[in-house]
């Protein structure tokens, strides 16, 4: 067991690196090779033991403790201030629940988008269709000869199943006229509402015209697209359908 030390400046060996004063009042400790003095009768700003240093030897360190003993002690007054500040109870925050809002914060409003309209169902064309298709065709800009009743009854009895419908509820929506004269196959008044444009519905009802043109035999379609239509040929060219090079000429009889 070690001796006791003769002095209280006498340092006495506690752990690798770690030594006491006689008087338990200063702690010296190797720190990276240097040597540090804990003094715990003096206190730094925030009232914690002083430490002097660092030292180069364990006798330098020995020449502080000594020094330290015979100066004024540096004790700093703060501890003595915030002991002497009176306490004030500081009110205990609330935990916010998890599971509803603080009051400072706005709960926000989900904005509930508008419905879409109902998808549109396809079927073919009915003689008491005509005042509708009519209608919607007018709307887009198609002034065609041959959308009266009459013609529209022979252009149906001559191409079964080739006119298309597209409605929504009891609303007409949507059409694609298929023709085939037993060489080439034709499609013509490509329609649909505006409330149900940029769905996929114009190409729904082309591609069922097409199929039932394939199933016929057709082996290629034709579409007549007006140069004043600056949305008709980006639609048809999305399908596949490319220009030929050639030139559209009529005559009405």
């Amino acid at each position: 067991m070690p001796t006791a030390p003769k002095s209280p400046n006498a340092l006495k060996r506690t752990g690798a690196g770690r030594y006491e004063s006689g008087d338990d009042r200063f702690v010296v400790e190797q720190s990276s090779g240097r040597w540090m003095v804990i003094d715990a009768e003096a206190t730094d700003d925030l009232g914690l033991p002083l430490v002097r240093g660092p030292f180069g030897t364990l006798d330098d360190a020995r020449a502080a403790i000594e020094t330290a003993r015979s100066g004024p002690a540096p004790t700093s007054g703060l501890a003595d201030r915030i002991a002497a500040r009176p306490r004030t109870q500081k009110p205990r925050a609330r935990k916010a629940s998890r599971s509803a809002p603080t009051a400072h914060v706005a709960r926000a409003t989900r904005v509930k988008p508008p419905p879409r309209p109902a998808k549109p169902e396809l079927r073919d064309f009915r003689a008491a269709d005509g005042d509708e298709l009519r209608a919607l065709w007018q709307s887009v800009g198609f002034r065609s000869l041959g959308d009266d009743d009459p013609s529209l009854a022979r252009f149906a009895a001559r191409n079964p199943g080739l006119l298309i419908v597209a409605t929504s509820g009891d609303a007409i929506v949507g059409s694609a006229l298929g023709g085939w004269d037993g060489r080439r196959g034709w499609i013509y008044h490509v329609a649909t509402a505006p409330e149900h444009r940029r769905a996929g519905l114009g190409t729904r009802l082309v591609r069922r015209v097409e199929g039932r043109l394939r199933d016929l035999g057709c082996p290629k379609v034709n579409v007549i697209v007006r140069d004043a239509s600056d949305e008709g040929l980006p639609f048809w060219e999305g399908l596949g359908y490319r220009v030929n090079p050639a030139k559209q000429l009529g005559r009405e009889l």
